[in-house]
């Protein structure tokens, strides 16, 4: 009898040993990451005012700070109206500010709302040119928040994740102004926290190669640009798990791959003067002395055709093992995304109503999606542009509006008339 109990006892003993180990091996916290990637969809179009007015196709115009965004070229394309050698810019634009609506607009074209507790985007950019030459830095931004409990009221309740894509480029114009390159480093960066907490970071860049041929006295351009696949992997800090509100994180974020082709006609008289030089290049072709003669573009305010239209495709690779960027705040099974090549057609008009007083512009494009089974979704874009005094510069008001289903984006900025 003695030695049945202590035979059941060593059993018992032996289970509850068994049923420690699996509930610490379940409550173990995870030290490497899922083998997917999230994916990294800046599908969303922002810009300046006249970008976004002409529905994106803004490859093949390539023009001011503005342009910066579509084509690195505009760093070293001159404006037709600049006397001195050296020239800067900047630009900021932001969708979503803090006082917006945010939880039915749908922005990554998914068909179903982003439900997120707030979202911003933001663009900036800022170049400087000094005669052929032109460097510049460009960063885009998104931002979300989404609740991790019901009603996500407290400390630590909600994931905040930040997409960031970046570049710093330089750009050369040959000849007379005829053709332009630029070359960067095109950066791709993450970061996912819970309010007040640490962050988990990824980062990673490539090369982008961008180009625009304007032959002086043609009144068309055409403009090449390339963007490289970047997979931006996770960097741990000291110590740090691969858990992140109770979900494990993945290994990397990606950014496709993307090739746009792009190119603008001017129409109407004087169109031939649409890549005219400016007093700085003609000044600068006299100084170097070559035996190629200068050509005279007439005056300041030679008309240069009254209409500009553009047109614009997108080629977007795909990607491999990509999930929702949103996943990591979802505990449902992740949806793979990105596994196929999309097409995003542009095309926009600008007509100089006034001239030197009003323009009017619209556009449209087709917003491709990375979701499986999801068609092109239709946009709709317009807005004007609006003299207003010359003090120092002439200063000028703007707005746009794009408009599809799921989304609406209207915009005002201030800027100078060119």
């Amino acid at each position: 009898m003695t030695h049945r109990l202590r035979g059941t006892a060593w059993a018992l003993a032996c289970a509850v040993c068994l049923i420690a180990s699996a509930s610490l091996a379940q409550d173990e916290v995870p030290t490497e990451p899922r083998p997917e990637r999230l994916y990294l969809n800046s599908g969303a179009l922002l810009g300046a005012s006249r970008v976004v007015g002409m529905g994106g196709a803004y490859v093949g115009i390539a023009e001011g700070t503005g342009g910066f965004a579509s084509n690195l070229t505009a760093l070293a394309q001159r404006s037709p109206t600049l006397e001195r050698d050296w020239d800067i810019g900047i630009t900021l634009s932001a969708l979503d500010l803090p006082f917006t609506g945010t939880q039915r607009r749908d922005l990554d074209n998914d068909g179903k709302a982003d439900e997120t507790v707030n979202s911003r985007q933001l663009l900036g950019a800022l170049m400087l040119q000094y005669k052929r030459f032109g460097v510049g830095f460009l960063w885009r931004n998104s931002t979300a928040g989404y609740c991790i409990t019901s009603g996500c009221r407290g400390q630590g309740e909600k994931l905040n994740t930040s997409l960031s894509q970046s570049a710093l480029a330089g750009s050369i114009a040959f000849g007379q102004d005829d053709f332009i390159l630029a070359m960067g480093i095109f950066s791709a960066e993450a970061s996912f926290s819970e309010e007040g907490d640490e962050s988990w970071r990824y980062g990673d860049s490539g090369v982008a190669v961008d180009m625009l041929f304007r032959p002086h006295g043609r009144p068309y351009r055409i403009g090449v640009v390339v963007r490289p696949e970047v997979v931006a992997g996770w960097r741990p800090e000291e110590g740090q798990g691969a858990v992140i509100a109770g979900q494990q994180i993945y290994s990397a974020v990606v950014s496709p791959a993307v090739l746009s082709i792009g190119a603008s006609w001017r129409l109407g008289e004087g169109a031939h003067r649409y890549n005219r030089l400016s007093p700085a290049a003609r000044r600068q072709l006299l100084v170097e002395g070559d035996d190629l003669p200068v050509p005279d573009d007439g005056p300041r305010d030679a008309p240069s055709g009254r209409w500009l239209i553009t047109a614009q495709v997108d080629l977007i690779s795909s990607v491999s093992n990509a999930v929702a960027a949103r996943s990591l705040a979802s505990p449902d099974e992740p949806q793979s995304v990105g596994d196929s090549t999309a097409f995003q057609p542009r095309l926009g008009a600008e007509w100089d109503t006034f001239p030197g007083r009003l323009r009017l512009r619209a556009g449209t494009w087709l917003e491709a999606s990375p979701f499986p089974g999801r068609n092109l979704r239709p946009h709709l874009t317009g807005g004007f542009e609006l003299f207003l005094l010359s003090y120092w510069e002439d200063w000028s008001v703007s707005a746009s509006f794009d408009l599809a289903s799921r989304y609406t984006n209207w915009g005002v900025s201030i800027g100078f008339w060119r």
